[in-house]
């Protein structure tokens, strides 16, 4: 559940639009269910073997495998599309036993390998990317961060983002910023929490509207139960409809530390949201244009620097009309069916060459 979810199953309606036939692998327990809205032509296949919130053991994994080898040959696969390194590791050898062209589809931005624990080994992970026929990222500026060695296989090809009708916000409620992610480090909502209690203590009319839930979500409840903080910060599970959170909204605000495309950001700019966030983020510092389609400012310390940011949005709320207008502008080149003709066309040489070969 959540942003990637929800592109892999855009996408996958791309494709089944263009005439191909989609078969989803997940490592769920049978039957996989989705939880946003899926197209009922997309054939579901769970491998359900192990535990898959759980790391999974060799024996485990040597299963896995065997078992999506299988099912290659069960659909008679002709292009194999991997989402993140986490399921190409796990395809890849099927795929190559197979003689299958396999695609890494990258969903977060190139900083998360010198950004978490695998840069440790992140000269490993390139090298095991050599597998790939292709790797996609969502923007061109992420091309120049991988090996050179890489770079030829690597196609920029973005989310593609919905239409949405322009939002109407009730105009009694409290200046309100929003956030809608996973409650995780990465997406730094504790330190937003944080932050939002420090600014409100001046500025009184103002609220923080939560959606998400991850493996943070017990420590926030505790920091705003703890800060008496339930009266202008609120927690909500996520939402299959986004417009419904919108609808609430003035501002986005986007704290992540890294990204790939931020769907949340996206989508917000769509329906005439401006969005906030830091300058050393990827995604975020290419989706939004400081003093147009949003704010962005640099990050110096966590929470200080998101205390001036929520303030630096608050002075400027006498503009939002004109940053809304923009916002919308500022993502139509999204909103068409080009990101989905450049899946049709990589899919479709990839598999003349397949042809090729034999």
């Amino acid at each position: 559940m959540g942003g990637m979810e929800r592109q892999l199953l855009s996408i996958a309606t791309g494709f089944l639009d263009r005439g191909h036939i989609v078969t989803v692998i997940t490592l769920d327990s049978a039957p996989a269910e989705p939880f946003f809205e899926s197209d009922p032509r997309i054939v579901y296949e769970s491998i359900s073997i192990g535990d898959s919130q759980i790391k999974a053991t060799f024996q485990e994994r040597i299963q896995r495998q065997k078992r999506i080898f299988e099912i290659l040959d069960e659909n008679e696969i002709d292009v194999v599309v991997a989402f993140m390194t986490g399921s190409f590791w796990f395809a890849a050898i099927p795929a190559k036993l197979r003689r299958i062209p396999i695609i890494l589809a990258e969903r977060n931005g190139p900083s998360i390998y010198t950004r978490t624990r695998v840069r440790k080994i992140r000269h490993l992970i390139f090298v095991s990317m050599l597998l790939a026929n292709a790797i996609t990222v969502q923007f061109e500026a992420y091309k120049g961060s991988y090996p050179f060695y890489l770079r030829k296989r690597i196609v920029p090809i973005p989310n593609r983002i919905s239409v949405f009708g322009e939002k109407k916000k009730n105009s009694s409620r409290a200046f309100t910023y929003l956030f809608a992610g996973r409650l995780s480090n990465q997406k730094q909502i504790n330190e937003l929490v944080s932050a939002f209690i420090v600014f409100h203590r001046k500025y009184k009319d103002t609220q923080l509207e939560i959606y998400g839930k991850g493996e943070q979500a017990s420590i926030l409840e505790g920091l705003i139960k703890n800060n008496s903080a339930e009266g202008f910060i609120t927690l909500h599970a996520p939402i299959k409809d986004i417009s419904v959170a919108m609808s609430e909204a003035d501002v986005l605000i986007a704290p992540s530390l890294w990204e790939g495309f931020p769907n949340s950001v996206a989508e917000a700019l769509a329906h005439g949201v401006p969005a906030a966030g830091f300058t050393d983020c990827e995604g975020i510092r290419d989706l939004i244009s400081n003093g147009r389609n949003g704010w962005l400012i640099k990050r110096d310390k966590p929470v200080e620097s998101l205390v001036e940011l929520l303030k630096i949005v608050y002075d400027s709320r006498a503009q939002l009309p004109i940053f809304s207008k923009l916002a919308r502008n500022s993502v139509k080149p999204y909103q068409n069916e080009a990101p989905n003709d450049q899946w049709n066309r990589l899919i479709f040489a990839l598999k003349q060459k397949r042809i090729g070969i034999h």
